[in-house]
């Protein structure tokens, strides 16, 4: 089974229904639910989520949000080696270089985002969700 690195705001199209990528975002996530693909999902990503998901719906409807993704997804292990290569790296952002450092340290073999631009020196291909599906039909 493929595993697949989700970022950030793969996971706040779903959730908050960002159109137009809600419907590529629901399809990726229904994928993992179906065990077509594994989804990875760093600690970052939860903690970001929550925050943002917490002004828009509340503590309790975030949480249970979270908690549905907690069931369908894996949570990379990440700490100081993803902390250390992020500072050193030549990537522009702390964040992407840290998203893409979990990903990297937990076998991810392609990386799902909607800035590919942000993951430029990435070694694993940088797909948007649209792009995903449609390279695995």
């Amino acid at each position: 089974m493929e595993r697949v690195f989700v970022d950030t705001n793969i996971i706040l199209d779903w959730l908050s229904q960002r159109e137009p990528f809600f419907i590529y975002a629901k399809q990726l996530f229904l994928k993992g639910e179906n065990k077509e693909v594994k989804v990875l999902i760093s600690t970052m990503s939860f903690i970001s989520t929550e925050y943002i998901l917490r002004k828009q719906i509340g503590k309790e409807k975030a949480k249970q949000a979270l908690a549905a993704i907690r069931t369908i997804s894996e949570v990379c292990t990440s700490g100081e080696k993803e902390i250390d290569l992020s500072l050193v790296s030549s990537f522009k952002d702390f964040e992407v270089a840290f998203q893409y450092f979990s990903a990297i340290n937990n076998s991810a073999k392609v990386i799902i985002t909607r800035n590919p631009k942000d993951f430029t020196k990435s070694k694993i291909p940088v797909m948007s969700a649209e792009e995903y599906l449609k390279s695995i039909k």
